[in-house]
Parts: C-alpha cells; structure tokens; sequence
C-alpha cells in the first residue's frame, strides 16, 4: 500500500522538475511513511510514498525490470503474486525481491497491457515504458484503489489524491458544476468527475496510455451482471451458498498475505463477522479486531459486536474506541483527507477506529462490497416492493407518492413511486439519495443558480451492457451499485479514512473472482429468503451466532443531525457564519441561516445539506485557495 504520483511531459527532452515531484510525493506522506522514491528520466517523474507490507526489506519503489527499461509505481496489493511469479520465472524472468509489485513489470514484459487480466487484488499502479515513451496508469477492477490524473499542455499528471496534482501547481482550479450537483441530489460525486474540472478519476477496470501528448482511456474489465440467458438456473440456494463459502474463505485466505501483524474491523453485522470467522479458522493467533462504540446509546452496538467473541472455538481481541460529540472536530480532518465533500459523518467515526487499528497493525479485514455483491441494501427491498406500482399510469403513481402515509413516513418510497421503469440511472438516484437531502436551488447565490440549472442530473457517462434491458431487476439495480456508490462513496471513503493513519484496508468481498461467481446466481434466488442476503446468511450459518447470522442490517453510521444541534467545532460555526458564506460566494446565507436554524430547532432534519454546505466550504478553504491540511484541534478519545 502506498501513494503514487507523478508526470509524463509532452516533450521527452524537458526533464521534469524534482523540487516539484518531491512536492508532489510529500504531501501523500501519510498513505505511506516508512520509505520515498523517485524515478527521473527524460520526460518522466515517478514518485512513491511507501508502507512497507510486504517485502519490508528489499520491496521498496519504484521497480524497474532487468535493463530498467519498463518501472512501476504501485499502490495496493496483488494477491496472487507468488502464482505468478512462478510462472514468470519458469518463463526465464529474473526477480530482485519478494515484492508482489514486482510481478506487474514482467506480466507486462510478457503480456502489454493485458497483463492486467491476470491481476487479483486492489491495485492502481503506473508503468513508465521508456522504449515506447509510454506512461500507462491503470486501476483494479472495482475502484478499490484510486487513481486520478490532469492532462494539461505540459503533461499528464497523476496521483493516488488529488492535492498530489494541485501540488505541481499546474492546473486551472475551477470547480465542476456537475460535481456540485451530484454532492447536493446524492451526497456524492459520481462518474470521473471531481470538484475540479481538469482532474479526472481514472474509472475501474480501466487503464490510461499517455504518450506524445496523447491519452487514451480503455476499458479491461466490467462487471459481469448476467442477462436471464446466462444466469446459472442449475444450482439450488444451498448449493449456491456453498459455493460462496468455499470462494470467501479462499479470498480470505489470500488477503491475509503479508509481512506484517493483521487485523480486522469488526461491527456487529454479517458482512464482518463473517470476514473474522473465516480469518479465525486460518490464523494461530488470535484475531486482533477493532471497533466504534457510540456514547448515545441509539447509535452503540457494543453488546452485539461482543457476541462473536462469546461463540464456541473462537478467540478474538478487541479494542473498541468510543466516539462523541466532540470527535465533530473531526470532520475537518476527513475534508483534508476525502478531498470532495460529502453529506455524511461516517468518516469521523472511521477515522477513530483507523487511529486506533493504526497503533497494534497495519492492516485490517473489512466486511465492504457485501452489500453490492449480495444486495443487501434497503433499496433493494424497497424495489422490490414498488416494482409492480412502477407499471401504473404517471398521474396515478404521482397521487400514491403523495399519499401522506407514503410522503410523509417513507419519502424515499415517494421518489421512487415517480421513477419508471426499467431500471434507469433516475430511478437508482431516487432509491439511493438521502430522503432528508433536497435540492434546493435556492440555497445557492444567483450565479451558482443559473450553472446549476444547466446540469443534466439524469445524464450519464456510465455505458450499459448492450442487453441490460433483458436483465433481472435485481441484476440491473445491482449493476448500478457496483459501477457507482461501490467506487464513488463506499471504497473511495474507506480508501482515504483508513490511509489517513497509514493503515491498509482490504476487503475479501470484492474480490472479483467472488464477485463474478456471484453474477451468475439467477437474480430470483437472490430476492428469496425472509432476510436480506439470504444465500450469504446460508453460507455462514455454521460458522457465526444465529444473533448475527440473521440480525437484521444495520450499517454504520453517526449521530450526526445530533451534533449538528449540539455546540457546533469552531470551524464549522466559522464557515457557516454569514461573513464566510458571503466571503466564498456559492450560498445564499439568508437561507443557510433558515435552515441551520430549522434544524437546530428541531422542527426539521437537514443534517445531509448542512454538511453538503459545510464540506463545500471546507473545500474551497483547503484546496481552491491552496493545497493544506487544516489546522486540527486533537479532541481525546477513550477506548473500552
């Protein structure tokens, strides 16, 4: 795990400035400490952040082959290295360490760009090949990884964040209205957008070649959402479900890999304490986990996340690390480190847990990408439920989601009751935006109005499989998941709060080997059951306490619209005060102040766009008016 960057110029004969590369590599400091590095040549600067997972002594970056011709830079981990890299060398290739980054320069000496289906695991890399003047960055198959670049005149920039690129000082800093839009309708940015115009997310499964000033971006691999006809109808939900133990475990297996001590996070869910129970059965020691404990107890699942522990044959050691109301200071910090803003404070919580996993390991289990792979998410119930009614005429689907009872109680159902179907990208935003985030136009300055009221909300540079319309409903609003918040909020968030203390998060159920055993179960067998995940809950029914085996979902989260009525950080009561908005110029404070107010009150919930406001200016505090990280206050934590 470690952060990258750097530039490819269009002219080979300007060598690229190393005062600025150093700048640029700095300042990723915190995704890797334990070692730097840096490749100069004509036309190209590489840099690297390292920390150390495996290899620690030989494997630091970047690596070159045998003649140097052909260097990498790698952020993540390739988990089936020791695979290939005896097949490399029965090929006749030649190894300088025990890195697993290394295997990438000979599977490309052999295969070009198509090394990049022989990869398993969560990588964003980039690849200097001097002969052909090439620089090529690619990213893993679901987004695990980021990777983000700027073409300008002068070259292509890159890097694991964003401020990486701000810090070679060579872009326009304008703000992308579109970004701006998905932030305030979502609570998230979506695509290859990001709040700047000129720096791009490189897309999963995707590689970029850059050479002679040219870029091209490719696509190597998509998410394989069957249609009816390729569904596999020959096994039953036990089968399948054996099927799926049988690959998680092997996934786990796999992501236990390294040189360093391992743990993992643990909530009182499935998806986790099934990564734990899995991991018990293949370690000797026990498995250090980590967990958030919340001081409103509406919020707390201490109780629960205890009971795996209490399960015959395993034995676990927990730490679990309280979070309050005075932890809000933190969202500041998880600006810095998100970069775009969000409507959530899930970071905040997530960064405590990081901090404190950070001290005993440097790497963790998660239980993400279980929701996508296996549709765990309430909206998937919810579409299920409101299918039929989509076939109704508009006007009278438009009088049920006015129907009190459904408006009042459930308005998400309401949205959902105006999007038709097939499954289309407006009906995915109304089943998956925040119900109490509005847009409202007026909460912007005149200005900002007008480029808002220009945006396409239901446009889309998302390409759908030519049969998407023959696939189950389960499948398509699968699809969606797994190609947008998958990348864009779930990964992306665990990427930046887990880095932000040098801590590598992997997550088994993306693998992608698991993933696409888990597209071929017919979309119908996946709806059954009495629970969400019915087939997962079948899988690990042996292996965890009937009370998380079929406790009901409960993601986590914070107590957020709370805080936002409690004694607001002095950074946010700055930044909310009448003189910053009017200062920064995107809201009107009048209306800010309306809102904030309302909430305070208690007369209504707007946690999501206060803190789309709150993180908007945050954003332009740290990264349009410069590249630095905020002045943080250190509130105390306490561990139970």
């Amino acid at each position: 795990m470690c952060g990258i960057c750097g530039v490819a110029t269009t002219q080979p004969e300007r060598p690229v400035d190393a005062s600025m590369l150093r700048q640029m590599t700095g300042v990723l400091r915190h995704r890797g400490p334990d070692s730097d590095g840096f490749h100069l040549a004509s036309g190209i600067g590489l840099g690297v952040q390292r920390l150390a997972i495996n290899d620690l002594r030989t494997g630091d970056q970047p690596i070159s082959n045998e003649d140097s011709t052909i260097t990498v830079v790698c952020n993540g981990e390739i988990y089936n290295f020791l695979e290939l890299r005896q097949t490399l060398v029965a090929a006749g290739h030649r190894f300088r360490s025990r890195s697993d980054v290394e295997v990438i320069i000979h599977l490309y000496e052999e295969h070009g760009v198509d090394c990049l289906d022989r990869l398993r695991g969560m990588f964003a890399f980039a690849l200097w090949d001097a002969p052909r003047r090439q620089l090529m960055l690619a990213r893993d198959r679901l987004g695990i990884k980021p990777l983000l670049y700027a073409i300008g005149k002068d070259g292509c920039y890159f890097g694991s964040e964003y401020k990486s690129i701000l810090m070679a000082d060579r872009i326009e800093r304008r703000l992308d209205v579109e970004a701006l839009e998905d932030v305030f309708t979502l609570g998230f940015v979506t695509g290859s957008k990001t709040f700047f115009t000129e720096i791009r997310r490189l897309p999963p499964g995707h590689y970029l070649l850059y050479a002679r000033g040219q870029a091209s971006v490719h696509q190597y691999w998509d998410v394989p959402a069957p249609s009816i006809g390729h569904a596999d109808r020959s096994k039953s939900s036990d089968e399948w479900a054996e099927a799926i133990l049988e690959k998680l475990r092997e996934s786990v297996s796999l992501h236990l890999r390294g040189d360093v001590p391992i743990g993992a996070w643990l909530s009182a869910g499935l998806d986790s304490s099934s990564v734990v129970a899995l991991m018990e059965r293949q370690t000797r020691e026990p498995v250090q986990t980590f967990s958030v404990a919340f001081e409103d107890p509406a919020f707390d699942e201490v109780r629960h996340q205890r009971t795996l522990d209490r399960f015959p044959g395993y034995d676990l050691s927990n730490r679990s690390v309280v979070c309050g109301a005075v932890h809000f200071e933190l969202f500041s910090k998880a600006a810095w480190h998100l970069e775009d803003p969000w409507t959530n404070a899930v970071q905040v919580p997530r960064l405590l847990v990081s901090e404190a996993a950070a001290r005993d390991v440097k790497v963790v289990l998660t239980g993400e990408g279980s929701d996508e792979v296996f549709g765990g998410y309430p909206w998937f119930s919810a579409d299920r439920l409101l299918r039929p009614f989509a076939r109704l005429p508009l006007p009278l689907r438009r009088m049920l989601a006015a129907f009190p009872p459904i408006a009042k109680r459930w308005p998400g159902g309401s949205r959902l009751l105006r999007a038709p179907l097939p499954m289309s990208l407006g009906r995915y935003r109304a089943l998956i935006a925040p119900v109490d985030l509005i847009f409202l136009p007026r909460l912007f300055t005149a200005d900002w109005r007008q480029s808002l009221s220009r945006v396409d909300g239901g446009a889309s540079e998302l390409r759908l499989p030519p049969d998407f319309r023959a696939w189950h409903p389960f499948a398509q609003l699968q699809y969606y998941e797994l190609k947008i918040r998958l990348p864009d909020d779930i990964v992306h968030e665990l990427d930046r709060t887990s880095m932000a203390y040098s801590l590598e998060a992997r997550v088994p159920f993306l693998d992608h080997e698991l993933v696409e055993l888990c597209a071929r179960i017919p979309g119908s067998l996946k709806e059954k059951g009495p629970r969400e995940k019915d087939i997962l809950r079948r899988a690990m029914a042996g292996h965890l306490p009937a009370e998380i085996a079929q406790r009901k979902k409960r993601g986590l989260t914070s107590p957020r619209a709370a805080w936002l009525r409690g004694r607001l950080p002095d950074f946010a009561a700055e930044l909310l005060s009448e003189r910053s908005l009017a200062d920064k110029g995107y809201f009107d404070p009048r209306v800010v102040a309306q809102l904030l107010a309302q909430h305070r009150a208690g007369a209504a919930d707007h946690a999501s766009s206060l803190l789309a406001v709150l993180g908007t200016q945050l954003w332009d505090d740290l990264f349009m008016r410069g590249c630095r990280p905020p002045a943080q206050p250190r509130p105390g934590g306490t561990s139970r």
